[in-house]
C-alpha cells in the first residue's frame, strides 16, 4: 500500500482531511457530473467523505429517459473563494460564508460568447444576448423588498456575520435596511435552483470608474459549508460585472484565516488560478486574540488568451 493509499480512506472527508478548497470542491462536483452520475444539489450537499461520493458514483448514471441537467458554469481554477473551512471574504468587500467560495473564473465559454458577439455585430446583428444569470445549481436574483429578512439574518447569523460587512455587531432591522444600498453598485440574491430558496448575497461595492476597479464580496449560508458550490455564484456575478461596466479588475478583500479557502485560485500558487494577491494590510483584522493581515486579491477582466475571468 503506497502513501498515498494510506492517506486516503472511505472515510477521509473531502474538505477538511484532503483540504480540498471551494474551488477544487466544486471542479471535483462537475467532474462527477460529466462521468455521467445522477448528482443533484441535495446529493451534493450530503456528501462529504470519499467513501460516499464513491457509493454516489458506483450508483450509476441517470435513467434514461431522464432530462439532462443544463450546462454548467465553467470555472477553470481548479483551485472560493472564493474553498471561502468557512470560506468567506471578509465583509462587504469580501467572501463571507462558511463554504463558499470565492473566484477563480475561467473558463472556454467566454471565448466562445465573446466570437459569437462579434460575429453577431459583423452582421449587424443588435440580437445579442443577456448576460447568464443561472449555472446548474445556483442562480443570481434581483434583491428586492421581499428579499430583506433573508438578508438581515444572513449578515446577523452567528456563523456568518463576524465575516461580513457588519463584522459581528448586530445593527437594528431600520439601520440594515437603510445601509442596504450604501455604496452598492449592484446586488444580488443567491438562490438554489433545485429549492427556489435564497442562499446566499452577492454584492459588487465602491465602484471607481475612472480607474476601473471596484470591490466585489459574496456571503453563502452555513449549510453550504465545504461543498464549493457558492464559487460557481460568485462566477455568474463576477462575469456579469464585467460584462455591464467597463472595470479593468474586481478586488476581494480576504481576511488572513480564510486564504487557505483560495489558496488554489492563486496564481503563485496554481497553474490557471485568476487571483493574483496585490496587497496585504499588516495587522488588520482582529479576531479571536489576535491581529491577522487582510489580503487584497484581484480578479482581471484580461487573461492571457483574452478571456474574462
Amino acid at each position: 500500500m503506497g502513501l498515498a493509499d494510506s492517506a486516503i480512506a472511505g472515510g477521509s472527508r473531502l474538505h477538511e482531511d484532503l483540504g480540498l478548497d471551494s474551488f477544487r470542491l466544486l471542479e471535483l462536483c462537475l467532474y462527477v457530473i460529466e462521468l455521467g452520475v445522477d448528482l443533484s444539489e441535495a446529493n451534493w450537499l450530503e456528501i462529504e467523505t470519499v467513501g460516499e461520493l464513491y457509493h454516489r458514483y458506483r450508483a450509476g448514471p441517470p435513467a434514461a429517459d431522464s432530462q439532462p441537467l443544463p450546462a454548467a458554469s465553467a470555472v477553470s481554477a481548479v483551485p472560493a473563494g472564493i474553498g471561502v473551512g468557512a470560506a468567506s471574504l471578509d465583509g462587504p468587500a469580501g467572501l463571507a460564508g462558511p463554504g463558499l467560495a470565492g473566484p477563480g473564473m475561467a473558463g472556454p465559454g467566454m471565448a466562445g460568447a465573446a466570437a459569437a458577439a462579434a460575429a453577431s455585430a459583423a452582421a449587424g446583428s443588435l440580437a445579442l444576448p443577456p448576460p447568464r444569470f443561472a449555472g446548474r445549481f445556483l442562480r443570481l436574483m434581483p434583491v428586492l423588498p421581499a428579499s430583506t429578512p433573508f438578508l438581515y439574518e444572513l449578515a446577523v447569523t452567528p456563523e456568518i456575520g463576524f465575516r461580513w460587512r457588519y463584522r459581528g455587531s448586530v445593527p437594528s432591522y431600520p439601520q440594515f435596511e437603510q445601509e442596504l444600498w450604501q455604496g452598492v453598485l449592484t446586488q444580488f440574491v443567491i438562490e438554489s435552483i433545485e429549492t427556489a430558496r435564497p442562499v446566499g448575497h452577492a454584492i459588487c461595492y465602491n465602484p471607481e470608474f475612472t480607474l476601473g476597479y471596484a470591490y466585489v464580496g459574496a456571503a453563502i449560508s452555513a449549510d453550504y459549508t465545504g461543498s464549493g458550490l457558492a464559487v460557481e455564484a460568485l462566477d455568474l456575478f463576477v462575469r456579469y460585472v464585467f460584462d455591464i461596466w467597463p472595470f479593468r479588475k474586481l478586488y476581494f478583500e480576504v481576511p488572513e484565516f480564510n486564504y487557505p479557502q483560495f489558496a488554489g485560485a492563486d496564481r503563485e500558487k496554481s497553474a490557471g488560478g485568476a487571483l493574483e494577491l496585490e496587497g496585504r494590510l499588516r495587522r488588520h483584522d482582529f479576531y479571536r486574540g489576535r491581529y491577522w493581515d487582510r489580503l487584497i486579491l484581484a480578479v482581471y477582466r484580461d487573461s492571457t488568451d483574452g478571456d474574462a475571468r
